[in-house]
């Protein structure tokens, strides 16, 4: 494995080569022009992104840019496939330190040490020694280029007049600015077909080659082919070749395709046109650049002018936008740095980011859980006069509660670099003193021995039944690698819960997705319980894969990855909707769009919602828990009897149980008086939830003659014990019933015979309630 340096030396080397400009040209438009109908087919695997790309240009600038015509197109096809091949080597080459060190891990296993998943092992492995590069470099992007536009005002309202008087920047027209060249660009892209050769030249070429075999040896089958993988490269440019009968020769023709190809990326202030022309100067001299700079960049947590400066001015008039993402991404970036080198305003800036990043936050969430239920900088004391922290924004739900803490602090480039030292700093600012305020504030809450005031002064009294408080840290920014980190570098005792940590951007996703409250809160929770059993790269996937599978443990596995394709639903549901094109892409192409729902199963969770009882979230979780499969069973079941009672006039009733945790009964009256119900629900419950050792049990009832599936619940959530007279009290009482009898959900969540009881009693299941 070579190391890193020997491999950008040699890309340097390639990135200098006579007509390189063209073969990254062709990399730039195949790797970021997609198919939007398909962007959740691509295999981003085989593809550059933004980051690896940004890392080319920055060394290609470094140089004046050699614009000399190519020896051959054969040569712009091989350095483009050279670019690839060397890509794949330097990621490679970023883990060879952990590589080292599972290799001797291996060694020592063989002789009779043992490792354990501690967080100091973690942070040997995964962090020290430079481990976080390649996470921080190869990760997602984390936020969508039309993201950076809708946040840019919010952002930075509150330092408009700085920004205007010091830089002509206008966050209220810029905009206008970045719309316009993306325009620009996808106009002259539609002169390309869409044709992803990379993926489907493979299966192409295993056809013709059967056919070719029979005639050329295999030598001469495999040149035959790569003439055609060139040809067909260069066959998707077609349109930016002269016209057949323009009388061009073959040179000819292959200057003015180079010469088109470049214009493809080519944009100028003359495109503008319409636009206040003094925000677009301005958009120029902030945003562009002259080549033969950027000497201080060396790789992966270096400054890189290309993103500050995404604009490469390659003449009067010309310039050259090669990634059209870095555009609006150094518009949203870029002020703050400004703003940071004036010493004078630094304490006005900081203040200013806090407390946008509580607007955001208190904005998507009080959407969510309703602004009657959304509180925003609470003061918790619990000595009177005595400050012990603030929750930035608090959301309740029933007996729930979610605490979040807003922090906006950057990732520094040193961090980026792999720095140890500095990687610790920057998350112990922007993860580690968020949980830690979390931790005290939860305690707050459940401990009720607490006082909560809003800014006002005014006293903020909280449901006494609140019994669970999640912990959720937020990021105005782009945190790199943000749930990895996490997951290998928080401190936190054994007996604490587990933090959620997103950015705005991510929250912005969840927001919209998980617009109701209790899907909300569930998928934190189902989260948090799960950090230990399932990994990502970003939450993006995390997301995908709840709306397409739901997050729960798998039957059968311990835990495992999901794969980055979850993530690349969302993209191709989201992306097309923010952007107005939904309406011209196929909806059969959208498996978001296309996901299983039952229609039923919601409208069940409505009228328990309209129930109003104090452990509705607890109800609507043990629900949500149960596999698809079971929740539209037992619905099905509770309409069908319903349907019983109505015609033959008796009472029906059904019982089902996941024991140790959670059972339910339906009781249909034939007899409308909400007495009989009552009674006839309470006492079923106790039952069932004796007879099947469960601690939670909700009881439903309905009158056969009423529209409604529910017209009375109770729920019982007290741990089951051993009660002899109850027992043979409810036996008897059993033989005289004639009801559906309890039967186990497929997929739900079992406990293990050895495992803690879950009436706490310290015993082993077997040993005690499961006896």
């Amino acid at each position: 494995m070579r190391n890193t340096q020997e491999i950008i030396l040699d890309l340097k080397n390639l990135i200098y080569t006579k007509g390189y400009i063209y073969s990254l040209c062709l990399i730039l438009f195949d790797d970021f022009h997609l198919d939007l109908n398909k962007i959740h087919e691509v295999d981003y695997r085989s593809k550059l992104s933004v980051k690896e790309c940004s890392l080319i240009i920055g060394f290609l600038v470094q140089k004046k840019i050699d614009f000399s015509i190519p020896t051959s197109p054969e040569e712009v096809f091989l350095l483009k496939e050279k670019t690839y091949e060397l890509m794949r080597e330097l990621q490679i080459s970023f883990t060879a330190p952990q590589f080292a060190k599972f290799q001797e891990m291996m060694e020592r296993q063989k002789n009779g040490e043992k490792f354990e998943d501690t967080r100091e092992n973690r942070m040997d492995f995964f962090v020290k020694d430079k481990g976080m590069m390649e996470p921080m470099f190869y990760g997602g992007d984390g936020v969508y280029d039309f993201q950076y536009l809708e946040y840019l005002e919010l952002k930075y309202k509150n330092d408009s007049e700085w920004l205007i008087k010091n830089r002509g920047f206008n966050i209220y027209k810029i905009g206008e600015v970045v719309n316009k060249i993306k325009q620009t660009l996808r106009a002259k892209a539609q002169k390309v077909m869409q044709i992803n050769i990379r993926e489907k030249f493979p299966e192409i070429a295993n056809k013709m080659r059967k056919g070719l075999k029979k005639q050329f040896s295999n030598e001469k089958t495999e040149e035959l082919l790569r003439q055609q993988l060139i040809a067909t490269t260069f066959y998707q440019y077609n349109q930016l070749f002269p016209h057949p009968n323009s009388g061009s020769d073959n040179s000819e023709s292959w200057n003015k395709f180079y010469e088109n190809l470049l214009d493809l990326f080519i944009v100028s202030p003359t495109d503008l046109k319409g636009t206040d022309q003094t925000v677009v100067e301005s958009f120029f001299e902030n945003f562009s650049f002259v080549p033969e700079c950027n000497s201080s960049y060396e790789g992966p947590g270096h400054f890189n002018i290309i993103n500050s400066r995404p604009l490469i001015k390659l003449g009067h008039d010309r310039y050259f936008v090669g990634i059209g993402y870095l555009v609006p991404e150094a518009v949203y970036e870029s002020p703050f740095y400004w703003m940071w080198e004036d010493n004078k305003y630094r304490d006005t800036l900081a203040k200013h980011r806090g407390d946008v990043g509580e607007e955001i936050a208190y904005n998507f969430l009080s959407k969510v859980f309703g602004k009657s239920n959304t509180y925003r900088s609470i003061i918790i004391e619990t000595k009177k006069g005595q400050r012990d922290t603030d929750i930035d924004v608090l959301c309740l739900l029933g007996n729930r509660a979610l605490c979040v803490q807003v922090k906006s602090k950057k990732l520094t480039l040193t961090a980026k670099r792999g720095d140890f030292d500095q990687l610790s700093k920057d998350f112990n600012g922007a993860v580690q003193d968020a949980y830690n305020q979390g931790l005290i504030s939860r305690k707050a809450i459940l401990n009720k021995t607490a006082r909560f005031f809003n800014t006002n002064g005014d006293e903020v009294f909280l449901p006494n039944e609140i019994d669970e408080a999640y912990i959720m840290g937020l990021t105005t920014e782009n945190y790199p690698a943000l749930v990895h980190q996490v997951h290998m570098m928080l401190t936190k005792e054994s007996a604490d819960p587990y933090p959620l940590f997103l950015s705005v951007f991510d929250l912005e996703l969840l927001s919209h997705y998980l617009n109701d409250p209790y899907d909300f809160l569930y998928y934190v929770r189902q989260r948090i319980e799960l950090v230990e059993y399932f990994n990502a790269d970003e939450e993006l996937v995390y997301l995908g894969y709840h709306l397409d599978q739901k997050l729960c443990r798998v039957e059968g596995y311990d835990g495992g990855s999901i794969d980055n394709q979850f993530g690349a639903i969302v993209d191709r549901n989201y992306y097309p909707y923010k952007t107005g094109v939904a309406h011209l892409l196929s909806e059969a192409d959208d498996p978001i769009l296309n996901r299983w729902k039952d229609p039923k199963f919601d409208s069940l969770v409505r009228e328990i919602k309209s129930a109003g009882h104090p452990k509705t979230t607890d109800i609507i979780f043990h629900l949500l828990d149960w596999s698809g499969d079971s929740r539209k069973n037992i619905v099905e079941q509770m309409i069908n009897i319903k349907s019983l009672s109505q015609n033959e006039g008796l009472t029906k009733s059904l019982a089902t149980a996941t024991p140790p945790y959670f059972g339910l009964n339906y009781v249909v009256s034939n007899v409308a008086n909400p007495k009989t119900l009552e009674h006839s629900v309470v006492t079923y419950a106790k039952l069932r939830k004796y007879l099947s050792k469960s601690n939670t049990w909700l009881g439903m009832g309905s009158f056969s003659s009423s529209p409604n599936l529910i017209n009375f619940l109770v729920y019982d959530d007290k741990s089951w014990h051993i009660d002899m007279e109850l027992e043979h009290e409810y036996k008897e009482t059993l033989s005289k019933m004639k009801e559906t009898p309890i039967t186990r959900l497929k997929g739900a969540k079992k406990i293990g015979r050895n495992d803690p009881c879950t009436c706490k009693s310290g015993k082993k299941y077997k040993k005690c309630c499961g006896r």
